[in-house]
């Protein structure tokens, strides 16, 4: 009886072993999974700064004036600004591959004929884009091509400057009010940025956003090396053989949300096309 007892506490301190051992491995898969992407949080929830401050880095449309079309502007070109913002002010401010998603968009863009500017990480200041706007905006005569890419911080409708300003969507809608041309695009990937897409759209314009209203935007893994929508939208041009802006939108819309269905993640990436025809970049 008491060799059988010994036996049973064997076997049942055997199962506990299993049993740890199991649910350590179970635990090491799960830290592993949550390491292959990183969130692109609401800004507002980890700037902790008072919020007076906060006003007074805060733009809107009532800090801007519809730029004015450069008369002597050369006709038939295309142009382009891309800003990426990885390294904010503040370390803990920081996201992973925007910088990269900037980057990636002018080598996309130039290969297309494009001339680009690009504003990237600690460059992408408040002054830095607003300057680069009104150049932006004042070349968007007739007859040209234009295409504004942001990757980084997003917050309600603002993009968030390397400085930490909260540049509104009302303000680029006025910045852009004055715009001749009649193709134009736009692509945000960054949280909480849909109101790009309403306040933005306008005949001719193509707008893409990585997230609506309310939700985030998410940095892929270390093997997309890119914001997820970013990295679709690459994938579509680079891989699956799209040269119209409205397939390879739609691409990075589909891919990104059967993305997040195997994170159990929420996403709303959209696109609006008011372009009639085929936008080709």
């Amino acid at each position: 009886m008491r060799t059988q007892k010994w036996v049973k506490l064997a076997f049942v301190a055997l199962m506990a072993g299993v049993i740890f051992q199991s649910c350590s491995k179970e635990d090491e898969i799960v830290q592993q999974e949550e390491q292959t992407f990183s969130v692109r949080p609401d800004f507002a929830t980890v700037d902790n700064r008072p919020a007076e401050v906060i006003a007074n880095f805060t733009i809107t449309d009532k800090d801007a004036l519809p730029i004015e079309l450069d008369k002597n502007a050369a006709k038939g070109s295309k142009i382009a600004l891309v800003v990426g913002i990885s390294d904010y002010s503040g370390t803990s401010n920081d996201l992973q591959y925007c910088d990269d998603d900037a980057t990636d968009w002018k080598a996309r863009l130039q290969a297309e004929g494009y001339s680009v500017t690009a504003l990237l990480d600690l460059n992408a200041t408040k002054a830095n884009i607003e300057a680069a706007i009104n150049t932006l905006a004042s070349q968007s005569v007739a007859g040209n091509e234009i295409a504004f890419v942001y990757s980084g911080h997003g917050s309600k409708g603002n993009i968030v400057t390397s400085d930490l300003y909260y540049i509104s969507s009302t303000w680029f809608k006025t910045k852009f009010a004055n715009a001749a041309s009649t193709k134009m695009m736009f692509t945000f990937d960054a949280c909480q940025i849909g109101a790009m897409a309403t306040d933005l759209n306008a005949s001719g314009r193509v707008i893409a956003v990585a997230s609506n209203k309310t939700v985030y935007s998410y940095d892929g893994d270390a093997t997309m090396k890119n914001g997820v929508f970013t990295y679709y939208q690459m994938k579509g041009f680079d891989s699956m053989g799209y040269i119209y802006a409205e397939p390879d939108f739609q691409y990075a819309c589909d891919q990104m949300k059967a993305w997040a269905k195997t994170k159990r993640l929420r996403v709303a990436p959209s696109y609006v096309d008011s372009y009639t025809g085929n936008f080709d970049l």
